[in-house]
């Protein structure tokens, strides 16, 4: 029996854990993904090989990721499996494919729009999930797992959650704005705050008085907001290591800021704790240990804030930039 596995390149280390667990559950499984070494040889056709292998393979497994939508060449390779093995399985009534998606894509979303809306997806690192597909295969194809399938498979989920961990980018996954108290009076909203992101860095300005009055009534907040509308678990590090921080660069270009408070928020607004952090001119390194708010609501966070208040301004106006949000396994 083979399986061929379907992903994108920048997928591998967890794609490959994930056929080597397949593998090993018993002798008559066989699996064809392009990541293991020797499996398009040097001087192929890769386009002839791939469908010669999907000839020779009895289900079609794709690893939908946010990479894997965004190669050209997965989604070739996807179109070019549904319709060809369409001819081969479907017509009798017959399951051919068995998706897998990686966070940040969500299952229930994973092929909405497409001719294969109707599939079931599966998560990549759900032992239920991937037991199902191993039940269809062993009633299928009437083969048997053999000794310690639990293990095996908790073991895989395990090393591909510390992958996704590793992985996960709080900045790219979020949708980043700023914002500040709108009662007071302004023309633009422009002129009190605005944000530029460019890959890993944030870049912020503001100007609590920016039209230089006198009478000016200062905001009583500005605020740097990574929003994410699905929520994020941030609280998943804990289970691997007890030391996780959420870690951050802080860079202030100006002398304007002595203070920051960073929020963290579920549920929609509700603050679950926020932490002031003394700045200073040029770089500085915010770290927050996770265990200090060990809380169910760490699996649900839905903003991570950076919060000015006037008393933490010595200056009306300054420039400061976020870099490099993560959490880290020390």
């Amino acid at each position: 029996m083979k399986i061929f596995i379907s992903h994108a390149s920048a997928n591998k280390e967890i794609v490959l854990r994930f056929t080597e667990m397949l593998e090993t559950l018993n002798d008559s499984i066989e699996t064809f993904c392009s990541s293991e070494e020797g499996s398009i040889r040097v001087g192929s056709n890769s386009t002839e090989v791939i469908l010669e292998e999907l000839d020779n393979s009895d289900i079609f497994v794709p690893i939908l990721s946010k990479e894997y939508y965004e190669s050209r060449y997965c989604m070739i390779e996807l179109g070019i499996a549904c319709s060809h093995l369409f001819a081969k399985f479907q017509k009798n009534g017959e399951n051919y494919i068995f998706p897998f998606a990686i966070y940040p894509v969500r299952k229930g979303q994973a092929l909405s729009g497409t001719p294969i809306a109707n599939i079931q997806v599966g998560d990549i690192n759900s032992t239920a999930d991937i037991r199902s597909l191993l039940d269809f295969l062993a009633e299928q194809f009437s083969f048997r797992t053999g000794s310690g399938i639990n293990q095996k498979l908790r073991s895989c989920v395990f090393d591909i959650d510390r992958i996704l961990l590793k992985n996960q980018d709080l900045m790219a996954d979020a949708r980043v704005g700023v914002f500040f108290d709108d009662s007071i009076p302004y023309e633009s909203a422009g002129d009190i705050i605005l944000c530029n992101k460019t890959g890993e860095n944030v870049t912020v300005n503001f100007n609590t008085n920016p039209y230089d009055r006198s009478d000016i009534k200062y905001p009583n907040f500005l605020s740097l907001v990574f929003r994410y509308v699905d929520t994020v678990d941030i609280g998943k590090y804990l289970d691997y290591n007890e030391s996780a921080s959420l870690v951050c660069i802080l860079t202030s270009f100006t002398n304007s800021i002595t203070n920051i408070t960073v929020e963290f928020k579920h549920n929609g607004t509700d603050i679950l704790d926020s932490y002031k952090k003394s700045i200073y001119y040029g770089e500085n390194i915010i770290g927050i240990p996770l265990a200090l708010m060990r809380s169910e609501a760490l699996h649900k966070i839905t903003e991570i804030c950076f919060v000015l208040h006037p008393e933490d301004l010595n200056e009306t106006e300054g420039m400061f930039q976020v870099s490099s949000l993560r959490v880290e396994l020390q």
